[in-house]
C-alpha cells in the first residue's frame, strides 16, 4: 500500500445513466464495475486512493457504503477517491446512532430514507458499538432545524487510531481564530485551508484533518481541536455540471427549491423519477445539473432513490465461501444472504462454489439479502475472484502462482494500481489470500490482494 501528493478536483459524473464524463459524489451501492448510486464506472484502470494526512492521498478500496467521488470519461473512472467523514473514537451511544468528536451521527436502517448502514470490522449493527471504539464512519450531511447531523452509510471498526483524526459538518460560530462543527470547537489559525484562496463561511460544508494528540478539552463541556487541514467541500465552479446525493431537505415546493446537505438546489426545469409527487422532505435523492454562480445547483434530473425503482444493491462477481445450510456467501467481499432469494439459471438450480453471479437485492447491516440470484457465464473483461495459497512470489516479475482448493493453478500478477489488504509482496509467500482482477491472456491482473483479518 503507497501513499502519494495528489490534488483534488470537480466536474460531472457518468455512469449507467449515459451521462456524459466528469464527477460524481454518492455512496457506493454494489460491484461489477464500481456502481455509485446506481451508476456504473468501469474503475479497472485506476486505483482508490483516500487522504489520511494533509496533502497525502493513501491506496485503499471502496467498500459497499463508502461515500466516494469519481472522475470518469464516458463511464471509465479516471480518478476514484474515498471521502470518509469522521475518524475518530466514540464519545456515546443513542438509541439511534452515536457521537464522534462532538458530531451527532444518525444510523438508518430504512431503504426510504437513503441507504441502510452497513456496518464492518466486527460490528453487526449500532448495538455493537462502544463508547471509546476508534472508528471510521463514512456519511452525508443532513440538515436539522437546530443545525445538522451526519446520517451514516457505513461505519467501520478500526484496531487502532490512526495519526490524523478527521472530522465534517457545518460551519458555525465563525471568528477569528476558527469555528465550531457541532459541539466541537476547532482552532483554524495556522490551518491550510483549501481549494487555496477560499475563505470560509458559515453554513459551509468542511472536512477537517488534524493531528489526534490536538485534539483537547475546551473550557466547558466541548472538546477542542487543533486543525492542520480545512476543506471547504465543493461540487464544482459555476458551469461546472456535477452530481451528488443526500437526503432531500427544506422542500419549497412554491419556489421549487430543496437543501441537499447544504446545497440549495433549483429543481424547476428538471426530470424527476419516478415523478413529482415522490419529492418529499427526508427521501435519498440523487440529483445532477449545473451549478450557479451563487452555489445552487440548478438541477437537470432529481431521482429518488428509495429501494422501490431500483434495487438498492447490486452485485457481479464469483461465489466465495459458499454455505449451501443457509445460502449465504460473499461476492466481492460483500456478504450474501440468499436463503430466500430466485435462484435464476444455475445447473440443477443450485449454486456452487465459484459460479459467476449477478445480484438484485435489499442493504442490510451487514451486507446484501439477495431477491435474485442469476447464475451467468463471466464476460470476457469481468472482473473475477479466486481464493487460494500464494505460493512461488516473484517481486522481480510481480508475479506469484496461487493454488486453489482442488489443486488447480492460476498464475497471478500485479501491477502499481493493486491494492494489497492485509499483506505485501514481501509476505505472500504461503498466505491464504483472495485476488480480485481481470483474466489477461489466461493471467488474473489482479486489482486487489487481500488476506482477511478482523478489522474486515
Amino acid at each position: 500500500m503507497g501513499s502519494v501528493l495528489v490534488g483534488c478536483g470537480g466536474g460531472v459524473g457518468s455512469g449507467g445513466t449515459g451521462i456524459a464524463s466528469g464527477v460524481t459524489d454518492g455512496t457506493v451501492n454494489g460491484y461489477g464495475s464500481v456502481i455509485v448510486d446506481g451508476d456504473r464506472f468501469d474503475d479497472s484502470a485506476v486505483a482508490a486512493y483516500a487522504e489520511t494526512a494533509p496533502g497525502v492521498q493513501t491506496q485503499t478500496d471502496a467498500r459497499l457504503g463508502a461515500r466516494v467521488e469519481v472522475e470518469s470519461e464516458q463511464g471509465k473512472a479516471t480518478r476514484l477517491r474515498v471521502d470518509s467523514a469522521l475518524l475518530g473514537s466514540v464519545e456515546s451511544v443513542r438509541a439511534d446512532g452515536f457521537d464522534v468528536l462532538g458530531q451527532r451521527v444518525r444510523v438508518n436502517a430504512t431503504a426510504s430514507s437513503g441507504p441502510v448502514t452497513q456496518f464492518g470490522g466486527g460490528y453487526t449493527g449500532l448495538a455493537s458499538v462502544r463508547a471509546g471504539d476508534a472508528v471510521e464512519v463514512h456519511a452525508f450531511t443532513l440538515r436539522t432545524a437546530t443545525g445538522f447531523e451526519l446520517q451514516a452509510t457505513r461505519v467501520q471498526r478500526l484496531t487502532a487510531m490512526p495519526e490524523y483524526v478527521r472530522v465534517s459538518g457545518l460551519v458555525s460560530g465563525l471568528d477569528a481564530a476558527g469555528f465550531s462543527l457541532g459541539t466541537l470547537r476547532v482552532v483554524a489559525a495556522g490551518a491550510d485551508v483549501l481549494p487555496a484562496g477560499t475563505a470560509l463561511a458559515n453554513g459551509e460544508s468542511v472536512t477537517v484533518l488534524a493531528r489526534k494528540s490536538s485534539l483537547a478539552p475546551a473550557s466547558g463541556p466541548a472538546q477542542q481541536l487543533h486543525a492542520d487541514q480545512v476543506r471547504v467541500r465543493l461540487l464544482g465552479r459555476p458551469g461546472d455540471q456535477v452530481a451528488t446525493s443526500g437526503v432531500l431537505g427544506a422542500l419549497d415546493l412554491g419556489a421549487g427549491r430543496f437543501d441537499l446537505g447544504g446545497t440549495t438546489v433549483d429543481y424547476r426545469q428538471a426530470s424527476v423519477r419516478p415523478d413529482a409527487s415522490s419529492l418529499v422532505a427526508g427521501r435519498y435523492v440523487q440529483v445532477r445539473g449545473t451549478l450557479a454562480v451563487d452555489g445552487t445547483l440548478m438541477a437537470e434530473t432529481v431521482r429518488v432513490l428509495d429501494g422501490r425503482s431500483s434495487a438498492e444493491a447490486e452485485l457481479k462477481g464469483n461465489v466465495i465461501g459458499l454455505d449451501n445450510t443457509g445460502l449465504r456467501f460473499q461476492v466481492r467481499g460483500v456478504d450474501v444472504d440468499a436463503g430466500r432469494a430466485d435462484i435464476e439459471e444455475c445447473p440443477g438450480g443450485r449454486l456452487t462454489e465459484g459460479a459467476f453471479v449477478e445480484i438484485e437485492g435489499r442493504l442490510g447491516p451487514t451486507g446484501v439479502i439477495a431477491k435474485s440470484v442469476q447464475c451467468k457465464e463471466a464476460p470476457t473483461d469481468a472482473t473475477i475472484e479466486r481464493k487460494g495459497v500464494a505460493g512461488s512470489v516473484d517481486t522481480a516479475t510481480r508475479r506469484f502462482v496461487l493454488t486453489r482448493a482442488g489443486g488447480s493453478i492460476q498464475t497471478v500478477s500485479w501491477s502499481d494500481l493493486t491494492y494489497f489488504r492485509n499483506v505485501t509482496p514481501v509476505t505472500l509467500a504461503g498466505q491464504q489470500v483472495e485476488v480480485t482482477g481481470q483474466l489477461v491472456d489466461g493471467v488474473l491482473v489482479a486489482k486487489k490482494i487481500q488476506v482477511e483479518s478482523e478489522d474486515d
